[in-house]
């Protein structure tokens, strides 16, 4: 036994793997390693940020914060002044991250493959960019690992050009990209020189995308060839988890094991494109001589300014008032009428008789409300965060090169690109371009708030919001597509092998968690939107419990002493909550929920 006593931690991310899934893929004996977490009364679903995607929630989970606090609200972001849009990245994270954070107290990650956090930037420690990465000389920090991976082939992404129309050749990809994070795995983990280890299994977001129809359903063609790649998962799963358990008892002491999913997964009915309903609704105008369909999918350059909304991925309204937008077409009053005829007519859409959204939000009830007097997209110009972001390390620019005045974060005092004049705080007019602007956010509010959505879109199950500019049909069914399968803002899955009594509702909390682990303050959460939606689908679409005010997750029923545990196959509840984290295969089963599917 050593007598190492530094303090750890161990987070295992398994993107996009829903919690019920998880336990149904265990129950039938397909993913024994998982199991030994899977099956655990410290087990239970999670809620994902909204929107719920991989950058957005990530990103929350690495800052412990919420888009209106590190900014990245989507995939893209949308310069005001130019009208492009450009893909978000660690650039554009304006909140610390865990690792400045536990860096201040002398406390070293170890990260490997984590969404969002590329281009890398140094940490105290060594990090591997994850999605979206694109050169690996720019993805490692500190440069030097770039030699033992080119060594060993490490293979950031995996190619799905061909995801939908080739099985094999997805799966041979993913099978490179699996190999490539045991490769860094075994090469960052050995000398325990680390506080936090952080690694990100994407692969399973990959496959679920493609190939959602072929892993759930026992008679697809393809669905031995899935089960035969999830084998190869869930033998690295395993990997970790053994490690984690030989560093307990190198130690003396158990090692906390955190493992999680940034969203959950179901199968797509149709693809719902919200611009091209904005389009047929009147509200969005484009500049496409050649119709719609001819530019690419990302041109919001063809923005027409007449315009009074468009949508950015996947469900992300914005209404064009004179407030946000330096040429915005709407003040406040309409612009408020206007969002409550959008809820009204979004929440009446249906498809072959299904309503196509569960609920569509305010950037209040997801975000938080305002706080009074903070400002908005139109009075900073196109630098603000979320949109035209500050680079960190060069202080007072942004990508764009627009001087950036009057405040640290970048949100108050932009000059508008190519033009002489601020625009006024509060306003949507104009004044001189000279003189000290003052910041426009109040001291506690979330700095980025004022940068939200207006609108936020929660498609119901089966349903796959899209945001393109080159679409003309609102609905489009998957075989169009080649995905099969799209995320879910709940049954994420979620495991802490050593629960301390707060459950965390979404990615932001187990951040927090983190951070209190270590001895370090954290947030405490504001938002509470999950309790707005109306309850969690299971990985069949069934409807289980409404998430609880303690953020307990659904598919969960009471345990013998009124605690949260799983329900069994035979209406039997699992055991509950002792030390004893593995529990066998045999005490996993699918939730009524799907029995009665």
């Amino acid at each position: 036994m050593h007598t190492d006593t530094r303090p750890r931690l161990v987070v295992l991310g398994l993107d996009g793997l829903p919690f019920s899934l998880a336990r149904h893929l265990c129950a039938q004996g397909r993913t024994p390693n998982l199991a030994r977490i899977a099956a655990s009364p410290h087990a239970s679903a999670l809620a994902a940020e909204l929107p719920d995607l991989s950058p957005v929630n990530w990103t929350s989970f690495y800052t412990a914060s919420g888009p209106e606090t590190h900014g990245v609200y989507g995939f893209t972001r949308f310069n005001v002044t130019t009208r492009q849009l450009s893909l978000a990245d660690f650039s554009q994270v304006t909140a610390p991250t865990l690792f400045d954070r536990l860096g201040e107290r002398g406390l070293t990650s170890r990260v490997i493959n984590l969404p969002n956090t590329y281009p890398a930037r140094p940490i105290p420690g060594m990090l591997i960019s994850g999605f979206v990465a694109h050169d690996l000389a720019r993805a490692v920090h500190p440069p030097f690992l770039l030699g033992p991976l080119t060594g060993a082939g490490y293979r950031l992404e995996a190619d799905t050009a061909r995801g939908g129309s080739d099985p094999a050749h997805l799966l041979a990809e993913l099978r490179v990209t699996l190999a490539s994070r045991r490769a860094a795995l075994r090469l960052l983990w050995p000398d325990l020189a680390w506080n936090l280890f952080v690694l990100v299994l994407t692969e399973t977001d990959r496959l679920f995308h493609f190939l959602w129809d072929a892993v759930t359903d026992e008679g697809h063609p393809q669905h031995p060839a899935c089960m035969e790649f999830l084998a190869e998962w869930d033998a690295l799963v395993g990997e970790v988890l053994d490690l984690a358990k030989a560093l307990s008892a190198r130690e003396g002491r158990p090692v906390r094991l955190l493992a999680l999913a940034d969203h959950g997964f179901g199968p797509v009915r149709a693809e719902v494109d919200l611009n091209a309903w904005l389009r047929g609704q009147g509200l969005l105008r484009q500049v496409t001589p050649g119709g719609v369909e001819q530019c690419h999918e990302l041109d919001a350059t063809t923005l027409h300014p007449d315009s009074a909304a468009f949508a950015l991925d996947p469900g992300r309204i914005y209404l064009r008032t004179r407030r946000r937008f330096p040429d915005g077409t709407l003040d406040d009053a309409a612009g408020w009428r206007l969002a409550e005829r959008l809820r009204r007519e979004l929440m009446a859409l249906t498809f072959e008789g299904a309503p196509v959204f569960r609920a569509v939000l305010t950037a209040d009830e997801a975000y938080g409300p305002e706080v009074p007097g903070q400002g908005a997209l139109g009075q900073s110009g196109p630098c603000q965060p979320g949109f035209c972001q500050p680079n960190p390390g060069q202080t007072g620019f942004c990508q764009a090169g627009s001087r950036l005045a009057g405040s640290e974060s970048g949100v108050a005092g932009a000059t508008i690109a190519g033009a002489g004049n601020r625009l006024l705080p509060g306003t949507g007019q104009s004044g001189p371009a000279s003189g000290p602007v003052a910041p426009s956010v109040p001291e506690g509010g979330p700095p980025l708030r004022w940068a939200a959505p207006d609108l936020v879109c929660v498609p119901a199950y089966g349903f796959d919001l899209k945001a393109k500019w080159n679409r003309s049909q609102v609905f489009g069914l998957p075989e169009q597509y080649g995905r099969t399968g799209t995320h879910t803002p709940d049954d994420a899955f979620w495991y802490d092998s050593q629960p301390d009594g707060v459950a965390p509702v979404s990615l932001r909390d187990v951040g927090a968690l983190v951070l209190r682990h270590f001895g370090l303050d954290a947030p405490q959460r504001t938002v509470a939107y999950p309790a707005v939606l109306t309850g969690q689908a299971d990985w069949r679409g069934a409807q289980a419990s409404a998430l609880g005010q303690d953020g307990n997750a659904s598919g969960a029923a009471p345990g013998p002493s009124g605690e949260s545990g799983p329900s069994g196959d035979s209406g039997e509840s699992c055991p509950a909550r002792t030390s004893q984290n593995e529990v066998s295969p045999a005490a996993l089963s699918d939730s009524t929920a799907i029995r009665t599917r």
